[in-house]
């Protein structure tokens, strides 16, 4: 029996990877197509995918390393076109998560440790130690042109963030009064969201100042938060938990705070012409989170938020009751629509209306290993 050790979505979304006991897989989302599956002897623990090339970062599954060329401590960067190793690079620990840039790996270990390596040369760039967790957080913007790291400090609820490209120093922000659970950038790096233990709140920040702009409230009841991410034009986020919901949320304030404070440029032409534009300058409708006052007075006490009231999400997609594995997402690039990928092999997509809100309709659920995908 096939058994899944490892999901992940490439950094566009338009791929995704399966890391099982007996190899791995990778997929394309539109259309849905299997483009490759290989063995490997005693499974694939991590698999992560650069861009849509041939280019991967595994681990193996086994935990002797004297036993077996693919073991938990030994990242291999693989050509999956020429089925071969291209660097390998061991540690001392177990490897816990790995993310790839053009010219950088970055990883963390079961020690705690974080590092930045450049490619091909392997020079360890940094070595940072990170907050005592079994998943080894960390996150990188996936703008290639744009280096921006962050990951739980040393202290519980503080998050580093450090810029490549900018030298400036931002203060470790306090995100949470409990250990983080989860947290992510957007694919420029300005744009932070964090989540704690408790999972019912998401805090997007500033990283070029540790700033709190915005406060999303997944739920009222604690919750194991599997994964939160922002769509690639900056309107959206979404995150999934063990409560089998994923909830879609409107980023616009944090977005507009961008552009009052010149972070981002509004690139509209007509001056005159008050409309709402993205990121890339593209003219948006603006989706509206509903407003709650629950535990507002305490976030501006607490974290200085310039914002009275957190924001409920404005569109949810509720799994079957059954499905309570890890989950990921993704934005489709080219509709208002969302990829769901469960740890069970489920691929779901469903849509959602921006200016209505409210449950997503379900487009179509496809097992992975039961049903051919290009079917």
């Amino acid at each position: 029996m096939e058994i899944i050790l490892h999901i992940a979505f490439n950094q566009d979304g338009s791929c995704f990877c399966l890391g099982t006991n007996k190899g791995y897989l990778i997929y394309n989302i539109s259309p849905l197509k299997k483009l490759c599956q290989r063995e490997f002897k005693d499974g694939i623990k991590i698999i992560e995918m650069l861009k849509k090339t041939n280019i991967l970062a595994i681990v193996g599954n086994v935990f002797d390393k004297k036993e077996s060329e693919f073991s938990n401590t030994k990242l291999k960067i693989w050509d999956d076109l020429l089925m071969k190793k291209i660097i390998e690079l061991e540690f001392d620990s177990e490897i816990l998560n790995i993310k790839l840039k053009t010219d950088k790996v970055f990883l963390t270990t079961v020690n705690n440790n974080l590092y930045v390596i450049e490619l091909p040369k392997l020079n360890f760039l940094n070595i940072f130690q990170i907050y005592e967790n079994s998943n080894g957080l960390f996150s990188i913007s996936s703008d290639e042109k744009i280096l921006v790291l962050a990951f739980p400090y040393i202290n519980s609820g503080f998050v580093k963030i450090k810029h490549y490209n900018k030298k400036i120093n931002v203060p470790n922000i306090n995100a949470h009064d409990t250990e983080i659970s989860y947290l992510t950038l957007n694919p420029e790096g300005n744009l932070l969201a964090t989540s704690s233990q408790r999972g019912t709140i998401i805090r997007i920040f500033n990283t070029l100042n540790g700033e709190l702009i915005q406060e999303l409230r997944r739920g009222a009841k604690k919750a194991e938060i599997h994964f939160i991410t922002f769509d690639l034009n900056n309107k959206f986020l979404a995150c999934s938990s063990d409560s089998g919901t994923i909830h879609i949320f409107s980023i616009y304030t944090s977005i507009k705070y961008l552009t009052e404070k010149g972070i981002i440029k509004d690139k509209s032409n007509n001056s005159n012409k008050k409309e709402e534009t993205n990121i890339k300058g593209e003219k948006i409708e603006i989706p509206k989170n509903q407003k709650s006052f629950i535990g507002s007075i305490i976030s501006v006490l607490k974290l200085g938020i310039s914002y009275f009231e957190s924001e409920w999400s404005f569109a949810q997609f509720r799994l079957p009751k059954n499905e309570d594995e890890k989950t990921i997402i993704s934005f489709s690039q080219f509709d208002n629509s969302i990829n769901v990928l469960t740890r069970s092999g489920i691929l779901y997509k469903a849509s959602f209306e921006p200016s209505l809100g409210g449950e997503c309709d379900k487009i179509n659920e496809i097992n992975l290993f039961k049903e051919n995908p290009e079917n």
